[in-house]
């Protein structure tokens, strides 16, 4: 697998990572004219992402430095968790002096999640023997997150667009829209659902991308958690419940992803 052009990438990303979450912690104005709220959840990601996201890109970046294709899809799903979260710096926090930083980060992690997952499209990984992977498990796990989150954003979005309102989550944080719906209404629940699909029907791409968005899958919702349990902490209001659901999704995908990387080839 051709990796080693994208893992070079992975300790610059790291690094960028690491200069935008120690600039949002340790800089005032950087979250100075957003609401309370959406400064707690900012600096609460900035937390996760120092503490969890850099050590992922950097140790997985290693590892596919070196031809790992597990440390590949590994690398891949941290990547795009990258990608998805500067997204929301880049579009959904107030002009402030990590712009650049923000802009540098969102760039380079989409260029090299297409680079890299155009390499594992171009040389696939061959689909284990019946019954070798855990198909249903972690097609079922995919299946569960992209329902279950879309069900929960729609509960808040159909009833706002019913009554011709605002959700409380888009006025809370002060901004035009919620990024996280528009994301993941738009790509990344779509994908999880496609990926399984996929996975069911023993195409390659099932073997690609179930990975990726399990490796995604286990970032993301230990950043929420952690987001809630930081918010907590500063005195924003947040639900420790979901905090300790997050870590239940991050258990079950965890579980599941190791479970299918010791069955590839």
């Amino acid at each position: 697998m051709k990796v080693r052009y994208t893992a070079p990438a992975s300790f610059v990303l790291a690094t960028l990572v690491a200069v935008a979450s120690l600039g949002g912690i340790l800089i005032p104005s950087v979250y100075a004219h957003e609401t309370v709220g959406w400064a707690g959840q900012a600096i609460g990601q900035d937390w996760v992402d120092l503490l969890l996201a850099v050590p992922w890109l950097t140790v997985t970046g290693i590892g596919a430095s070196r031809g790992s294709r597990r440390a590949g899809l590994l690398l891949a799903g941290g990547i795009l968790y990258t990608a998805y979260e500067f997204l929301i710096y880049a579009f959904a926090v107030h002009f402030n002096a990590l712009f650049l930083i923000y802009c540098a980060t969102l760039g380079l992690s989409l260029f090299s999640f297409m680079h890299l997952t155009g390499g594992l499209i171009r040389e696939p990984l061959a689909f284990p023997r019946q019954g070798a992977l855990p198909v249903r498990t972690a097609a079922g796990v995919l299946l569960g997150i992209g329902i279950l989150f879309g069900v929960l954003w729609l509960a808040d979005v159909v009833p706002a667009l019913v009554r011709g309102t605002v959700p409380r989550s888009i006025a809370d944080a002060g901004v035009p829209t919620n990024p996280v719906y528009v994301i993941d209404l738009s790509f990344i629940l779509p994908a999880h659902v496609l990926a399984a699909i996929w996975l069911l029907r023993r195409q390659p791409l099932g073997v690609i991308f179930v990975p990726i968005l399990l490796g995604f899958g286990v970032l993301m919702s230990l950043a929420i958690g952690g987001m809630m349990i930081v918010m907590h902490l500063r005195g924003v209001e947040a639900s420790l419940a979901v905090a300790a659901a997050m870590g239940g999704v991050a258990l079950v995908s965890a579980t599941t992803l190791l479970a299918f990387l010791r069955k590839l080839r």
